[in-house]
């Protein structure tokens, strides 16, 4: 397969829409131009090319997952001073490679791995059940921070010792930080940037504390009471950047996609209902732990097809460390890829109807996960699937156990594209006991640009 060739002045422009609204230039690139694009900048030449390749095609991003030594983990973001606290707090479990990677993906497997996790779910449920119980009933109130403060509590529960006097500051400047990241220097990217000291410093002194403290469930732990692959200790930069990596993953992901899950259920009655039954039929009225709901065939569609809709990392980029091939085209050492992963969710020819919300899709299909683009794949694949999709499950069961859920009337929904995808705007819902019915709110808001909303009766 040959890149479409962008013109270097058509290439501006591209990159200007790009800058302003990265997911819907990029959209909008590949229906024009195909999965895979090659835009060269103006300064380009044949003997010093500078050029960016953009894809939406599974078989090509195979390939490249298929050869991380090749094809490097790029952090989508304005820079910084190399040598700054903002620089060594993005060395998270993406940037590493070879062997010091395989080191650190087997000291973390332990607490990540199935029996480990699934041991997890009572005291996930418990969790989750408390922070439902402490949201209102009857009167409005914004989704996105109830996702974020039960995703948070379940994290720092389960994979930093229930330490909350140390980690809930860190977890907010870290949430902040996955705001503010991005190609184009904002407001908020300068805030975090004087704040990226004191984060790195708060993560420095908590694992001073861990040290001497062993602890097989404690992520922090395990990182500061093991050695590096040569048998060093870890470095300030690793301990900072995974620390950074893992909070992000565990809960900020989580909190975003369990935020589209709700508003998306709370616009297709019929799925929200079916999806009430099966949980009803499965807990009972008892807590929603995993052997209760681990199997259910809706409550596990119903996530997938709500993270195919909003990845949790819609766009991503790699560098090419060396001269290759990608598709039919030459690729020299230091060409960028830019990866859409929530194009690649919505090809129609796996996916009928690709922009519209419907898990019973999940009967027949069986995705690769170079199809399904939320988790990625490979030997990068994102080592704490297990954990998050066990965390999304029992929170969205416990949540649709207990209450009946609307989207408020006042809510107008829109997006922010960063590291990862996050509703923002109004995102306000009522919770009411399950014995009330909820009622049918239509959405309104710039989201709608990603997704099929059907009217609703």
């Amino acid at each position: 397969m040959l890149a479409y060739k962008v013109g270097k002045w058509r290439t501006l422009g591209l990159m200007a829409r790009f800058a302003a609204e990265p997911l819907t230039a990029a959209r909008n690139a590949h229906r024009a131009f195909g999965l895979f694009i090659r835009a060269d900048y103006p300064h380009s030449t044949a003997a010093k090319p500078r050029r960016v390749f953009m894809i939406a095609d599974a078989e090509l991003y195979k390939t490249m997952l298929s050869d991380t030594e090749t094809w490097r983990n790029v952090q989508i973001s304005a820079t910084s001073k190399r040598s700054g606290a903002s620089q060594r707090l993005s060395y998270g479990m993406t940037r590493l490679r070879g062997e010091r990677h395989e080191h650190y993906r087997k000291l973390f497997a332990p607490p990540l791995k199935r029996p480990a996790v699934m041991a997890m779910s009572p005291e996930m449920a418990r969790i989750a059940a408390e922070q439902v119980a402490s949201w209102p009933l009857g009167a409005a109130f914004p989704l996105t921070e109830a996702a974020k403060t039960m995703a948070k509590h379940l994290a720092i529960g389960l994979l930093f010792g229930d330490d909350h006097r140390r980690a809930m500051p860190i977890a907010e400047m870290i949430a902040r930080a996955m705001q503010a990241s991005w190609i184009v220097p904002t407001p908020a990217f300068f805030r975090w940037l004087r704040e990226a000291e004191g984060q790195e410093r708060a993560i420095l002194s908590w694992a001073e504390e861990k040290r001497g403290n062993k602890d097989a469930q404690d992520i922090l732990s395990i990182l500061v009471n093991n050695t590096d692959e040569v048998g060093k200790p870890p470095s300030v930069e690793l301990i900072g950047g995974i620390v950074s990596f893992v909070f992000g993953a565990a809960y900020d992901t989580c909190q975003n996609a369990l935020a589209w899950t709700v508003i998306l259920l709370t616009q297709h009655p019929d799925a929200m209902a079916g999806l009430v039954a099966e949980i009803d039929a499965a807990t009972g009225g008892r807590p929603a732990t995993m052997n209760r709901i681990g199997t259910l065939p809706l409550l596990d569609a119903t996530i997938r097809e709500a993270m195919r809709l909003f990845p949790p990392v819609p766009l991503q980029m790699r560098r090419a460390t060396r001269t290759t091939i990608l598709g039919a085209e030459p690729i020299t050492r230091g060409d960028l890829v830019l990866i859409s992963a929530m194009t690649i969710n919505r090809d129609p020819s796996l996916y009928p109807d690709p922009d519209s919300f419907r898990p019973d899709r999940w009967a027949t299909i069986r995705p690769s996960p170079f199809q399904y683009t939320v988790f990625g794949a490979g030997g990068h694949m994102c080592p704490g699937v297990t954990f998050g999709l066990q965390m999304m499950k029992i929170a969205l069961a416990t949540i649709l156990s207990k209450r009946s859920v609307e989207l408020s009337p006042a809510a107008r929904i829109a997006y922010r594209t960063r590291v990862t995808l996050a509703p923002i705007g109004n995102v306000e819902v009522i919770m009411r006991p399950r014995g009330e019915a909820a009622r049918s709110v239509r959405a309104t808001g710039r989201f709608r640009e990603l997704v099929v909303i059907p009217a609703l009766t």
